[in-house]
């Protein structure tokens, strides 16, 4: 039986055009720095406003109502006006990195420009009121518009136009995280499964534009400050690789919780406008928001107070229960909002606990960094669900600026990957892509 042989790229096929192509990814970096950036700015700064005012109308409240009531008000008013701007583009419903991967397949064409202004003004009404959704999914989508508007802007044929629109998305990523990497490898790994010398030097020229925009506006600062953890030793290793066998299994029970809830809140009342079963979910977050602000957002700021080890085990295990609650109902109702970052919070939790319980079992023969294993949990969830672990490892790596668990974090991730696929659990943006077929929209 003969081996089938794999066709190689020629240095004509690589080089045709190609001056061309990257200044059209040139551009399009340029302007995902500045759109991508300001996107992320306007999350923090609006997020924090808003939980001042909050805190303002517990004592106050709003124009003759109290706090509580204009928080509710104000939230459903929100998601409401968020979903309703999806109706002008179904395809800018959810994260979008689904529809991002479809057309790289030829199963979608491209989303309109239209999409860009939906995402970014939706995205902010979903997340600013506090929604557990992440900014990396509309920053994707966005990303991967602006790449192939600049193709038409340069007159790029077709195959390059839709060559931009999914390799100028990773840098869509780079930009909502500040890791310049993780976008590279969310492009080889995640949207394309293959790797072009072609396709590799348009997404990189993308990303460095973009990077070089973004850090030069809006700053260079990691996420997550982690430099007082130390190596992991050889014993430490074989409690990572259970722990990432645990996070294989969770990470397959939490895919099916985003599809369970996207199911339900298109069968529960099927006759009522989607926008208004939106509102009403808006109030009870608002709601939320108002009586525990520390428990509703995007989930950066929770994640660094885990690292920092703020939360004692009662606290983790009812902000385990809440965020993973929370994160589905949020991504259920289909306004612009992405899955990332709350994966992040979810994995950082249940390595925290996951580390206090093996203390707590095995007593003084060994001791386990809650800090620690909350850093690889956040590598490790993302991996299961996404089925993307150099892009989870690079990810974390990335955000917080250390490579000292770099083991750790390969141990975890192939570990949950490994028991994942043994479940069966297929990756959610595959479901989701699935789901695309057989829905009007595209969550």
């Amino acid at each position: 039986m003969s081996t089938p042989e794999i066709p190689e790229e020629s240095f004509k096929e690589i080089n045709q055009g190609l001056i061309q192509l990257l200044a059209a990814a040139a551009l399009a970096g340029v302007a995902v720095g500045l759109v991508g950036g300001s996107f992320h700015w306007l999350l923090d700064h609006g997020g924090q406003a808003y939980l001042g005012m909050l805190a303002n109308w517990a004592t106050l409240g709003l124009w003759g109502l109290p706090g509580w009531l204009a928080a509710m008000l104000l939230t459903g008013l929100a998601v409401a006006a968020a979903r309703w701007l999806v109706t002008f583009a179904p395809s800018s419903a959810g994260s979008g990195v689904q529809h991002v991967e479809a057309v790289m397949r030829e199963q979608a064409s491209p989303a309109p420009f239209r999409v860009l202004p939906i995402k970014f003004v939706g995205g902010l009404l979903a997340m600013v009121p506090g929604l557990a959704l992440g900014r990396e999914g509309p920053t994707i989508q966005m990303a991967a518009v602006i790449g192939t508007e600049s193709g038409k802007l340069f007159r790029l044929a077709r195959d390059e136009r839709f060559m931009l629109y999914t390799a100028v998305a990773g840098s869509g990523l780079s930009v909502a995280f500040n890791a310049p990497l993780s976008g590279a490898a969310f492009v080889i790994e995640e949207v394309a499964r293959r790797v072009t010398a072609r396709r590799l030097l348009v997404t990189l020229v993308a990303i460095a534009t973009a990077m070089a925009v973004y850090r030069g506006l809006f700053g260079n600062a990691v996420a997550f400050d982690v430099h007082t953890l130390m190596p992991a030793d050889t014993s430490e290793l074989i409690a990572y690789a259970i722990f990432g066998a645990i996070m294989g299994a969770l990470g397959v029970a939490y895919n099916n919780s985003v599809l369970f809830g996207l199911n339900r809140f298109t069968e529960i009342a099927p006759d009522v406008s989607p926008v208004v079963k939106a509102g009403v979910i808006g109030l009870a977050i608002g709601l939320l928001a108002y009586w525990q602000p520390g428990w509703v957002g995007g989930g950066e700021r929770q994640a660094n107070l885990v690292l920092a080890g703020q939360f004692g085990i009662s606290a983790l295990l009812v902000l385990l229960l809440v965020r993973w609650v929370l994160g589905t109902v949020s991504y259920s109702m289909g306004t612009p909002g992405g899955l990332f970052a709350p994966l992040l919070l979810v994995g950082a939790v249940s390595g925290a606990l996951f580390a206090h319980g093996g203390n707590w079992i095995a007593g003084d023969l060994v001791t386990l960094t809650p800090a620690a294993f909350a850093l690889v949990g956040m590598a490790a969830f993302f991996t299961a669900v996404v089925r993307a672990p150099f892009t989870g490892i690079l990810l974390i790596t990335e955000m917080s600026g250390s490579v000292v668990l770099m083991i750790p974090l390969i141990v975890a991730s192939v570990t949950a990957t490994l028991i994942a696929d043994r479940l069966n659990g297929e990756p959610i943006y595959d479901s989701l892509r699935a789901r695309m077929k057989l829905t009007s929209g595209n969550r």
